[in-house]
Order: structure tokens, then sequence, then C-alpha cells
């Protein structure tokens, strides 16, 4: 199965669907990341993308750039034909985007901008990152329990973002896995990470 999970920034998909990537990359599904931006705003964006090609290599994943500038992510044509352009490139049968009630711009054009790109997808999931809003209703699950280690692991690849959270002495490591608790209670199991289907089909979903 071929997987794209799209981000707005360096570590926002990590963040959301690390767990799930690293469970489908063990199980030899095709993991495929699109970073719209190199996350100027938030730290040198030569170390982020340093940080993120990590990423993929933990992950064995392909890696594509969006290049669009940071905080500037424009709601036009020019983004949704970016995304268009992977997926005709990938032919992808699961899409992870994060979802489209943020605080950030750029994470709302990037949501927004991807369902249109996907609306011949038949299988698109919202993710949440930090400064997602209203966040329901989270319905579909991943139990991450075996594989948490993994995802705080790739989480800290991004050392420049760990403690970024705007939060004092609080690291992004600690949101993902409390985000993580919050979650598997509600699937019953002790970490999850949540989604939220824009579509989803059960055919020949597998794997997980």
């Amino acid at each position: 199965m071929k997987i794209v999970a799209i981000g707005a920034h360096p570590d926002d998909l990590e963040y959301g669907c690390g767990g799930t990537l690293y469970k489908l990359s063990k199980a030899k599904h095709d993991i495929n990341l699109v970073v719209m931006t190199r996350g100027e705003m938030g730290g040198d964006p030569d170390l982020r993308q340093k940080e993120q090609e990590k990423v993929a290599k933990m992950l064995n994943a392909k890696l594509y750039w969006g290049r669009f500038t940071d905080t500037q992510v424009p709601l036009q044509k020019e983004t949704i034909n970016t995304i268009e352009f992977f997926i005709k490139k990938i032919k992808p049968d699961l899409i992870f985007v994060m979802f489209p009630n943020d605080t950030h711009q750029d994470h709302r054009v990037v949501s927004q901008a991807t369902m249109t790109a996907t609306r011949y997808v038949k299988n698109v999931l919202f993710y949440e990152v930090p400064s997602t809003v209203e966040f329901t209703p989270a319905s579909i699950f991943t139990d991450i329990e075996p594989v948490l280690n993994k995802k705080m692991e790739i989480l800290k690849a991004h050392k420049s973002q760990v403690f970024a959270t705007r939060v004092a002495d609080l690291s992004i490591l600690e949101t993902a896995r409390a985000t993580a608790l919050f979650r598997g209670f509600q699937n019953r199991t002790k970490y999850a990470e949540g989604f939220v289907p824009l579509r989803f089909s059960l055919d020949n979903i597998n794997g997980i």
C-alpha cells in the first residue's frame, strides 16, 4: 500500500501520525512524506531540513518538499496544484493530513488544499497537532503502545523543536505522550493515535 503523509512544517506529521507511519513502514508499506515548508520561522531551515531527512530515513520513507514559505502558504491554486502533483506522482492508497480546524494558518491552508487535491482519493484521514482545535469525532485509532518509544525517538530527531512548545519546561515529547494516553483511553488501549476521516474505505486497508 502506498501512503502519503502531508505536513505544513517539519515535525507536524510525526506528532500526528508518527507511530502509525512507523507501524506501516515495518509492515513494508511504501511511505512518502510531503512537507510543504522548511519551517524557517521556527529555527534554522537548513537544520530543520536535516532533521526531517533523518526522520525520513528512520521511517524508510521518501521525502518531498513543497517549497513554500513558512507562515505564508497561500490558499490558492498553486498550493492545490503542488499537492495534486505529488498525488499523481505517488498514486497513494491512503493519505494523512492535519485537521482543518487549527490556530496556525499554514495548517488550515494545507488541510483545505489537500481536501480539494484528494477529491478522488478513497482514503483520507486527518491527524491532530498541538494547535488543532475541535478534533471531533476522533473515531479511527491506531494502537501505538508497542511503538510509543519509537514515536518518541522520531520526535527527538527534530532536536531543535523538542522544547519549542512556548510553554515553560514542557517538551513536545510530553505533549505527544499525553495526547497518546488520552486517545488510548478512548480506544481502550494504553496509547493510541486518533484520526478523523474525510473519507475512509475498509477495502484493501491492512497492515496497521
